[in-house]
């Protein structure tokens, strides 16, 4: 389902003295020791995507430096920036303008980069100006999603091997990585401020020649979202100085993932979500699952890891099918309405767009045939309430919603996914461990829902064939690489 928010303003910070102390913790920043321009110029790169706002760091930075009677020079690489491509914006900072004699940074030459995104910064050209002890490092870890995710849902971007290139070029000392966006969103409710908190890192980092005074007076003479911008500044520097301060104002309430990566957490994450979803006894009964499969991986294929996992995601993921209890719970928990209130100001009229199967028939697409979404009021909220309350009868005899084909399919896909455990269960060993592995991570691939669902489930269970004949034959079979 979607939603639409009608008659709304989406909420800007920048006002954070609900939050006790902040204005004593900014106002109260050391100044860093600036860098030393006597004896020659500075180099400092801004890198990032085009439209969020890249260009105009180099432009308040540019007009800082006049402010404060320092030479500075700027050649803005925008490329594509209108059109969200790479951006590396090149400046050059001295004791005088006559002191600059080239702007463009060349191999090694940089003395200090902003990497505004983790991709361009841990590009080849950027990465041929850093020196091990030569260049700090200040870049935002948000992975941001690219257009190549609609044609290939398993893309990612691979952020540790980023950060290792990066870290590889560059000694670790120097190198400071967080996820400024993440920042900006819940402190402003807007990511265009990632790169202003970016700026504000890497001057309490002593990376930016040009005293606060005059990067401030240049925000306010740029006169764009002066106080947000002039915000994000300080607390960038506040994240560079005492990060744990900043982060009891900016951490996330509600965690939205494990804590970690460890199967533990990974489980526990599950296992209460499936309390939520339904109840306690099939809470249990995943865990059961998961601990036989993490025991007999352990006894029967020491030294190997990764099976426990792949179940737990897999069978988490079919047992957890996204049905009418489910959508009408996740609209009328609280999480909703909290979200709303985070991004939005004023009074705003939600409209629901849904697909329910047992309408299927009656709301169909003329030219592909598939389903298509209606679109209902807030007068849905009432219904939805009334819907949650009854996830006790989800797979009973009095699951209305249950005898839909959709919904007997999901329970169906459970059980033999099961069988399929049991079968893993059967064969394990260190010969099968990696089909094993791949078996248990096949419902990752069933993804969306209605027809499109219907598809990917087709073609994982042609690959499913393949995986169980190589399970029950690995002598024949062609090798699994695992994952």
């Amino acid at each position: 389902s979607f939603v639409t928010v009608h008659g709304a303003k989406p909420k800007k910070g920048g006002d954070l003295s609900r939050v006790a102390g902040i204005a004593e913790m900014l106002g109260s920043l050391p100044e860093p020791e600036l860098p030393d321009l006597d004896e020659r110029s500075r180099a400092v790169v801004v890198t990032g995507v085009g439209g969020t706002g890249v260009v105009t760091i180099s432009a308040v930075l540019g007009q800082a430096a006049h402010i404060a009677g320092r030479g500075f020079g700027a050649i803005d690489m925008t490329g594509l920036a209108q059109k969200g491509g790479a951006v590396a914006c090149h400046m050059r900072f001295a004791k005088s303008a006559d002191d600059i004699h080239a702007i463009r940074v060349g191999v090694g030459g940089a003395d200090a980069i902003l990497g505004g995104d983790l991709v361009v910064t841990a590009s080849r050209k950027i990465l041929e100006m850093m020196t091990r002890d030569g260049t700090d490092v200040v870049v935002n870890t948000h992975e941001m999603t690219t257009g190549a995710f609609t044609r290939d849902p398993n893309l990612a971007v691979p952020g540790e091997k980023l950060l290792d290139a990066i870290t590889q070029q560059v000694h670790s000392d120097r190198v400071m990585a967080l996820n400024t966006t993440s920042y900006a969103v819940q402190l402003f409710g807007d990511s265009i401020a990632s790169n202003m908190f970016l700026l504000g890192v890497a001057y309490q980092n002593g990376s930016i020649p040009v005293p606060s005074t005059a990067i401030e007076e240049a925000i306010a003479l740029n006169g764009a979202a002066v106080e947000m911008n002039r915000q994000a500044f300080r607390l960038g520097r506040l994240a560079a100085h005492d990060r744990a301060a900043l982060d009891r104002v900016a951490t996330p309430k509600t965690p939205s993932k494990p804590a970690s990566d460890t199967l533990e957490d990974l489980v526990a994450f599950r296992e209460k979500h499936l309390t939520d979803y339904q109840d306690a006894a099939l809470a249990e009964r995943y865990r059961a699952r998961i601990d036989r499969i993490t025991k007999l991986e352990a006894e029967r294929t020491p030294g190997r890891s990764g099976l426990a996992k792949a179940a737990a995601r897999g069978y988490h993921k079919l047992l957890a099918y996204k049905d009418e209890y489910e959508v009408a719970r996740l609209h009328t928990d609280g999480t909703l309405t909290a979200a709303l209130d985070d991004a939005f100001t004023g009074h705003h009229r939600l409209e629901f767009h849904l697909a329910p199967p047992v309408l299927s028939w009656f709301y169909k697409d003329k030219a592909t045939g598939h389903p298509r979404k209606i679109k209902v009021g807030p007068w849905i909220l009432p219904v939805f309430r009334m819907i949650a309350k009854g996830k006790g009868l989800r797979g009973t005899a009095w699951d209305v919603f249950g005898y839909s084909g959709e919904r007997r399919h999901e329970r169906k896909m459970i059980t033999d996914f099961e069988a399929t455990l049991d079968e893993i269960e059967a064969r394990l060993a260190p010969e099968t461990h990696a089909t094993a592995v791949a078996l248990a991570g096949l419902p990752l691939e069933i993804r969306g829902f209605g027809h499109v669902k219907d598809a990917n489930w087709k073609t994982a269970k042609a690959r499913e064939s393949e995986l169980l004949a190589a399970l029950k034959d690995p002598e024949t079979a062609m090798p699994v690489a695992a994952e």
